[in-house]
């Protein structure tokens, strides 16, 4: 005689006494649905897959807390998701805000646009300034941003790319965004 099917708040409350084999189970019950909810937040199939992987982490650790009294083990699941989902919008926003003006000015620059106005002078000076500053980077990182963000690749395509560890890659990239910050408002 077969044992009938754990319902998704045992698998839960089982995980957190640290069964790995229902953790399993509920992975593969909710990871399909809390994937989608990822893609409609973020918009990005790979940031979708990471916060889902970070999320079943932290579902992980915060099983033993979880109490089905107080919701069910999908509504505490999307909890934890929706709260990674915001964090990394959040860090998303603060590095498209400050890389966003130096890849419209490097595209500038790059597009040779030799307009003699005094807008377009100005702003090919500071499309100038902007890859004077991307010169100051080290190496590494001056790549890392331009493969990001002047050609549109993603942090998983770069570290596979360049066979480097994806944890190097986007804090190569946030290093470099942050000095190149500071570079352009005249720090050192």
């Amino acid at each position: 005689m077969s044992q009938p099917e754990l319902n998704d708040e045992e698998l839960l409350q089982r995980a957190g006494r640290r069964d790995p084999r229902a953790f399993e189970q509920l992975y593969d019950r909710l990871a399909p649905r809390l994937y989608g909810l990822l893609r409609q937040m973020l918009h990005d199939e790979r940031e979708a897959e990471d916060v889902l992987q970070d999320s079943f982490v932290q579902l992980w650790d915060r099983a033993p807390g979880f109490d089905p009294a107080r919701s069910k083990a999908f509504t505490w699941s999307v909890m934890i998701v929706r709260h990674k989902a915001i964090d990394r919008m959040r860090m998303l926003g603060r590095r498209n805000r400050l890389v966003e003006s130096a890849a419209l000015e490097r595209s500038v620059l790059d597009a040779d646009s030799a307009v003699a106005t005094d807008a377009g002078q100005e702003t090919a000076e500071r499309a100038q300034s902007v890859l004077a500053a991307l010169r100051e980077l080290p190496k590494d990182q001056r790549q890392l941003i331009e493969c990001a963000f002047l050609k549109g690749l993603t942090h998983h395509v770069i570290a596979e790319a360049l066979n480097l560890p994806l944890g190097t890659v986007k804090t190569n990239i946030r290093r470099g965004l942050l000095r190149l910050r500071d570079l352009l408002k005249g720090g050192d």
